[in-house]
């Protein structure tokens, strides 16, 4: 996968989609397959913004129940299911454990019995799958002893009387999930480029035939043509729709909410939780206000969260040292054994996601989950498709509503969508458990388990490719963190279009998401980057300086 600037100044495409987002990288991906021709364009990186900053889960919709959106619920089980089978080296089921407390009805053993029976009612006919390890395992209820026989904080929770388990979707890494979808795309013809950003519409009369576009990596600007162009930058839709009058959605965007994650030292193990804060959450029912979840991720506790107005830049998105202090004390206060501190925190990043309320409260939690894909034509506006995603989930389902649409508008004879059936590059596979089992056999004695288990989670069966490069430069000698780290960089830059270090550290191997790497690793990163990209002294120190203010709001 390389950046094709020479075709997207050369060729017309019949669809053009700005945003390299979770839902810009479905809409290629799925644009692709059905044989149209389509160039997906990112400012940044591919899934910098918002698609990374989540708590990497694929929900099953639990949390729609409380709205009584049934249908919801339903959708968003059945997105899970379809991702565990098309990108299973990079999904997995966790097991929720939702505590239940003594002297509320809302927060009863009873009503969380209740609620599950009803949840596995509308779920029944979804799960559909061969592989045995991507069947979901079934729920349970715990005592409250035996609650707190596995997670031990939850003994200082008031009032517990046990606590119902159920499944969720985790991911090893929702950016890489993101680029799996865009390097399909390009494996089915598409064209992308990150680093290239939308200026402004080019039209005729009415109709919007493309965008002005700047490749911020060469200083060139060009026009890109295209039948039809689809929004779909996040939380940036609404400033690009405001280009052109007559671009507005079903459901203005009236503010923005931040939410920010901390990555911590291990809390609990094998287990994640959901625990009730004094926070408020729009629905019908209310069992204790917005949740914090604690999960344990790549051997550290991934806690999300916070639900903070946001009304900055959005480039200007960040963590601050406050944001931080802010959270942990809400993190004590709701789970006291807890007892954590600012040390404690080993990585902070945020994402906002917007808000259509007409009311913007700080105290409650107004994320609705409804996606828009709005055709403009019907309002006079010819060429132009907005997509707005609410949720990681249900990304591929707003690709295949927005693609539907797009075969209309285009004409012609298309084919239906095939992205729920069709696995990811990296993740063709049939049987999860036999494919780990012969990549061990295959890399056991030149590569250390644990670095090996990683490589599986992060590549699947691409991770050949990257044992080639390996194995290229030292065919007889046991591969070290460092070798494989050069490696890593190798494939991600001639690969997966890598151009910055940030690149590398936090999208493409995630080495920065669990803590700071390290000085030398940082640095060898750089120096082997700027041999591949020919950057020079200044380059390479601009690169570091990035990266070490990515980490400023942990220090003290």
């Amino acid at each position: 996968m390389k950046r094709d600037i020479q075709s997207l100044q050369q060729r017309e495409f019949d669809v053009l989609v700005i945003g390299g987002g979770i839902t810009g990288a479905c809409i290629a991906h799925d644009v692709a397959q059905r044989g149209m021709r389509v160039a997906l364009i990112e400012k940044r990186d591919f899934g910098w913004f918002t698609s990374s900053a989540s708590s990497k889960l694929l929900h099953g919709g639990i949390r729609y129940l409380p709205l009584g959106q049934l249908g919801k619920v339903r959708e968003s089980a059945g997105e899970r299911f379809i991702f565990q089978r098309i990108a299973p080296h990079l999904t997995y089921y966790l097991p929720f454990i939702v505590p239940v407390f003594k002297g509320s009805i809302m927060k009863s053993a009873f009503a969380m019995k209740l609620a599950m029976r009803l949840y596995d009612s509308i779920c029944v006919g979804l799960q559909q799958s061969d592989d045995p390890a991507k069947k979901i395992p079934a729920t349970h209820f715990l005592d409250q002893q035996h609650l707190i026989s596995l997670l031990p904080l939850t003994s200082s929770l008031k009032n517990l009387a046990g606590g119902q388990v159920l499944y969720e979707s985790h991911m090893w890494s929702s950016e890489r999930m993101t680029l799996a979808f865009v390097k399909t795309a390009v494996a089915h013809g598409a064209v992308a480029a990150n680093y290239v950003e939308m200026q402004s519409f080019t039209k005729e009369c009415d109709r919007i035939t493309g965008a002005l576009v700047f490749d911020k990596l060469n200083n060139t600007g060009f026009p890109v043509r295209a039948r039809i162009t689809v929004n779909a930058a996040g939380p940036f839709i609404q400033g690009i729709n405001d280009q052109h009058a007559g671009l507005t959605l079903a459901r203005q965007t009236t503010g923005f909410s931040k939410g920010v994650h901390l990555v911590t030292r291990k809390l609990i193990d094998h287990y994640a939780i959901a625990l009730p804060t004094s926070k408020k959450t729009e629905g019908m029912i209310n069992r204790g206000g917005r949740h914090i979840f604690i999960l344990p991720w790549r051997g550290r506790s991934l806690i999300g969260t916070t639900n903070v107005p946001f009304s900055g830049k959005l480039d200007d998105v960040g963590v601050t040292h406050q944001d931080i202090l802010d959270f942990l004390e809400d993190i004590n206060q709701t789970l006291p054994a807890a007892q954590l501190r600012h040390q404690d925190v080993l990585y902070a990043f945020s994402g906002i996601y917007p808000l259509t309320a007409r009311e913007i409260r700080p105290d409650t939690y107004q994320g609705t989950g409804e996606y828009q894909v709005i055709d403009h034509e019907q309002h006079g506006v010819g060429g132009a498709i907005t997509a707005l995603g609410a949720k990681y989930t249900t990304a591929r389902k707003v690709a295949e509503t927005a693609t539907d649409l797009l075969a209309r508008r285009l004409g012609g004879h298309w084919p239906r969508s095939a992205t729920a059936a069709t696995q990811l590059v990296g993740g063709e596979i049939t049987n999860w458990r036999a494919f780990v089992e012969n990549t061990n056999k295959k890399y056991t004695e030149t590569i250390e388990p644990e670095l090996l288990n990683s490589l599986i989670c992060h590549y699947g069966t691409e991770i050949d490719k990257v044992v080639e490069l390996l194995l290229t430069s030292i065919p007889s000698e046991k591969i070290s963190p460092k070798t494989l780290l050069s490696a890593l960089v190798h494939h991600a830059v001639k690969h997966e279009m890598a151009c910055s270090v940030s690149d590398v550290i936090f999208r493409r191997t995630g080495l920065g998401t669990i803590g700071h790497p390290g000085q030398d690793t940082i640095e060898h990163i750089a120096a082997r980057m700027a041999e591949l990209l020919g950057w020079d002294q200044a380059r390479i120190q601009s690169e570091i300086q990035d990266i070490e203010a990515a980490y400023r709001c942990l220090q003290p």
